[in-house]
Parts: C-alpha cells; structure tokens; sequence
C-alpha cells in the first residue's frame, strides 16, 4: 500500500539541529566574572618596623653594609666616618660592637675604641649567639651596631653547613624584641670578595668597593654586582667614573639601585639611567685602565709646610 508523500509531514530542513547546538554550547566556556586580581600592598607599622628617617642616599639605619679594599684602601677610614659622625650614623645606635682582630694595633681605630660600647678581638659563634640574645632581651626600640673587621676570611666555616654569619645575615633586618624589629644594623668589611659568601651578597643594602684590585678579582665584582649598569662593561664602567682622585670610592646602594663616586656624585641609577651618555657599543674598557700593573712613582712635591702624619687628617675629621 502506497501512502502519497506528503511535505507537511516532514522536518523543516531550515531549522537548526536541536542535538548539534546542545553539543555546541557545552563546548563553549561559561563567562568568568569579573574578579579584582590586582597585588595591593600590605599596611605595615612602620613603628614596629624600626627603620628609622630616611637617609638618602645613604642607606637606611638598619642595613648591612659590605666594604670591600686592600689595606690602606681607607677602610677603617670610611667606618670610623660612618659609625662615629653625626654626619652620618653616629646617633641611630644606641649599642656599638666591634669585632676585629686588629682593634688595638691600628691607631685610626683610636676614636672607635674609645666610643664604642663592646671591643672583641676574636669572633667565635658562641660570641655572636650571646650578642644576639642581649639584643633580644633588650626592652626598648634602639637599635645595635655589629662591625666585623677583616675576619671573614679567618673564620673556619664546615662545609654543607650555614655559618652563624651568614644565618644572621638571612634574618637581621628582622631581630629584636616582641613589641619591636629592625634592631640590628651589620657592617662586614674584607680584603677579598670572594670570602664575602653568596648570602652576605643577596641580602646586602650597599657596597663599598674601595681601591684597587688585580684583573681577577675585578671580574668577579663586575659578574656579581653587574644589575649595577646591566652588564659586566657597564660596570667597570660605573667604576672608571668613579676614580677620579686618591682615595674615591665606589657606592653602590642595592636599597636605591644607584651607583656614585662617594656619596656625592650620582654615576648611574635604575630609574633614571646614566648621568652622563654612556655609548653601549663603544670600545669596552680595558681592565688594565682601571688596575694599575706597577707601582708609579710619583714626584714628591716641595713645599715647606709641616708634613701630616697618615691617615691623622682622616681621624681629625671625624671627631666633631
């Protein structure tokens, strides 16, 4: 039996495949809200944190300075500057501590040894510990100054295992009491950077690079520290500028990410880029022109004033 086909009876082959655009819209990712992914800061009690007025563009008070130079590159020179002026550092600390084996034999360290709180000739850890409890135990907000003169490369450190240095290296910024941190401020200085471990230089807030250095050891300092510029030229660079006469050195603050001749002079900045233009693809400096490889010899000039002993105008100049 035949049925005549009729159309009405048939789909409508216009209408969409009700199975197809189900298949679809499941694919189809469902719409995100609308969601605050921004990174705000954290409000923090500056009070407990005990930083301290800026200083610009000195570090802030509680820091860890690194300086760098071979003997009478003006280290001891640049700490007793530092540590015992108003000028500078003088008046942020209520305790000051020295460590140094040659405390008693330099007597630029006059000033220090007599206005210093503590005077150690030999560092053990045991020393440290006690040094750090007494700050712990300490009630109030001033803060504690530990310099350690030329003895990281005497210290015996086991190997796979963190130092006492370096552990309070990694923490400092955060000793204190229960009310109150920021109460300790470290200075390290050293002949070699090498001795100088890779936590002392991760955790530092400025260096001081003083003198000069032989070819070998200033490829390390210019590989380690060339965020200074952005790149190894560019650092020695920075440091060409920053020798201009006896006895500059070379500031680098990581706090403000700035490099200066002294503290005076502004070379380079990672805001603001080179003082002066600096062309990237001139003719790299030559470390022969910043290291001297001999002695010169230079012609004494006559006069007829009276001769000033060594390193006393330094000395005058920091007791005000």
């Amino acid at each position: 039996m035949t049925t005549k086909y009729d159309k009405n009876n048939d789909y409508d082959l216009d209408l969409e495949d009700e199975h197809k655009t189900a298949q679809q819209n499941k694919k189809k990712p469902k719409q995100a809200k609308q969601r605050d992914l921004k990174i705000y800061p954290i409000k923090i009690d500056n009070d407990k944190l005990n930083e301290g007025e800026s200083k610009y563009p000195l570090s802030s008070p509680v820091h860890l300075h690194i300086v760098v130079g071979r003997v009478k590159a003006g280290k001891s020179l640049l700490i007793n500057n530092l540590y015992l002026s108003e000028r500078f550092f003088k008046d942020d600390y209520e305790v000051r501590i020295l460590i140094s084996s040659t405390a008693y034999n330099d007597a630029i360290n006059k000033y220090m040894i007599e206005e210093f709180d503590f005077i150690f000739t030999e560092y053990t850890e045991a020393l440290l510990d006690e040094i750090i409890n007494l700050i712990k135990s300490d009630e109030g907000k001033g803060r504690f100054l530990i310099v350690l003169d030329d003895i990281i490369g005497n210290v015996k450190f086991s190997r796979g295992k963190t130092d006492a240095i370096s552990s309070l290296i990694t923490k400092f910024r955060h000793i204190g009491n229960e009310d109150t941190e920021g109460k300790l401020a470290i200075c390290i200085t050293t002949q070699y950077f090498k001795y100088i471990s890779t936590i002392a230089r991760n955790n530092a807030t400025a260096y001081y690079i003083m003198g000069t250095f032989p070819e070998a050891e200033m490829k390390k300092i210019s590989e380690s520290l060339s965020f200074f510029g952005g790149g190894d030229k560019e650092f020695i660079e920075i440091f060409r500028r920053s020798r201009l006469e006896d006895y500059d050195f070379t500031f680098l603050s990581v706090e403000h990410l700035e490099a200066r001749r002294n503290h005076e002079n502004l070379i380079w900045s990672k805001k603001e880029g080179w003082n002066e233009p600096y062309e990237n693809n001139k003719k790299s400096v030559s470390f022969s022109d910043i290291t001297p490889t001999a002695p010169v010899k230079q012609k004494q000039k006559q006069t007829t004033s009276k001769a000033v002993p060594k390193g006393k105008q330094g000395i005058d100049m920091v007791k005000e």
